[in-house]
């Protein structure tokens, strides 16, 4: 099989370099004495390639408030969006100093080699 993703990043890499971000999982939930829910993450090392949104992407999320700071990432490997029902999703992206939520899956392809996904900004940078 082709290598698609390996082509158009080493392609990309002059214009839009790679960086380090860390994919927060989610990995469950522990139930605590008093009841609350505390949730459970595991952090993973991850390279990104971070783009604005084109407007294609845009009209495609369009039921989601666009006046939300938003980027489409790269990433290799398959990262499944936010499922209530299937009990999937709620990751996280570390990344320009802020926590980006997983909002919406755009492209996956090679059951999992890549995926495009549209992130929300959480939490603003600190002042420098």
């Amino acid at each position: 099989m082709i290598n698609v993703f390996g082509i158009a990043h080493s392609v990309t890499n002059a214009v839009n370099p790679p960086i380090q971000a860390i994919l927060k999982v989610s990995d469950g939930e522990t139930v605590n004495p008093d009841f609350s829910v505390t949730p459970s993450t595991l952090e993973i090392l991850v390279s990104i390639k971070v783009q604005a949104l084109s407007a294609s992407d845009l009209q495609h999320l369009q039921n989601i408030n666009q006046s939300s700071d938003m980027r489409a990432v790269y990433l290799k490997g398959g990262i499944k969006g936010l499922n209530r029902a299937l009990k999937t999703g709620g990751d996280i992206l570390h990344f320009y100093g802020s926590d980006w939520l997983v909002t919406h899956v755009l492209e996956e392809w090679g059951y999992g080699q890549w995926s495009k996904l549209a992130v929300t900004r959480q939490t603003s940078p600190a002042p420098e």
